[in-house]
């Protein structure tokens, strides 16, 4: 089966013209025809039934289907292309939100250097959606990804190797400072700072304003944790990260949440179960469980 001819096939289910299709991938209108009929040749089957009278195009059940899987089929030869690729390359690219980075890294990264390993990484740097996103696509060889729960994809292996409660930030002036906890529900006259989206830490803390029936101010959203932490010590507002963080500054205090069934930031190694590691590859995983552990 050719995979371009499945793509012209999507693409003429999509907007019902061969003529367009035609455009879109620049070639002749004949050729998304012959791509056609080789499809219902190979499946045995009419995928697409053409009133040229009405203009219309109709997906039979076959053809629906076909559509079903091909989209799957494309999403896995991409893959695959990509996995080949990476092994070629003789190097391994590593998934890495910023508060793992900055976080459990620093220790990983000498345990790799002493093991001449360090250069041999290629590091992906967003936030855990995002990099979780990165992983399934193949853009990414291995992730050490934030989750609220432990993960569950069927096509993702995963190894917890930590697990911190979420904790509020806030400025040293802050009334909240001369407190050590707090229930999230006496937050509701706060505004908050807190990262932008791609991070696990949103999740979180929608899970709590959900729970507790609030409606949050969000006065601004960032990528860094420094950059929140500036926020926070001048008073912008107050922060919702992970207590794994620990300030190292005088100008802001972590602040224990006290609810019932609070939400964990649990930290995982991660990687697609179909990616084969090369040697190199599977040196570096062993180097960063043994840091981990």
């Amino acid at each position: 089966m050719n995979t371009k001819d499945l793509e012209y096939f999507i693409r003429l289910t999509e907007i019902k013209s061969f003529s367009k299709v035609a455009k879109d991938f620049s070639v002749s209108q004949p050729a998304i025809t012959f791509a056609l009929k080789r499809l219902e040749n190979e499946l045995n089957a009419k995928l697409i039934i053409r009133f040229r009278a009405q203009k219309e195009l109709i997906v039979t059940d076959s053809g629906k289907q076909l559509l079903e899987h091909a989209r799957r089929i494309l999403l896995n030869y991409d893959l695959v292309k990509k996995e080949i690729d990476s092994n070629r390359l003789q190097q391994l690219a590593l998934g890495l939100p910023p508060i793992i980075e900055n976080n459990y890294f620093p220790l990983i990264a000498k345990n790799l250097k002493n093991h001449g390993l360090l250069d041999k990484i290629r590091t992906w740097e967003y936030g855990s959606k995002t990099t979780l996103a990165a992983l399934k696509n193949g853009e990414i060889d291995l992730a050490l990804l934030g989750s609220i729960d432990p993960l569950s994809d069927e096509g993702i292996h995963t190894e917890e190797f930590d697990r911190q409660p979420f904790a509020i930030f806030v400025s040293r002036q802050h009334p909240l400072a001369k407190v050590k906890q707090v229930y999230f529900s006496e937050l509701k006259n706060e505004d908050f700072v807190l990262f932008k989206d791609g991070f696990i830490h949103n999740q979180a803390f929608n899970l709590l304003v959900t729970r507790n029936h609030l409606r949050p101010r969000v006065v601004f959203r960032s990528n860094g944790t420094h950059s929140l932490m500036n926020l926070i010590a001048q008073g912008v507002g107050i922060g919702f990260l992970t207590s794994v963080i620990s300030p190292l500054r005088d100008d802001i205090i972590k602040i224990k949440l006290l609810d019932q069934d609070l939400p964990h930031f649990v930290t995982s190694i991660a990687y697609r179960r179909s990616h084969i590691f090369t040697p190199l590859q599977q040196e570096i995983l062993t180097e960063i469980r043994k840091s981990l552990n």
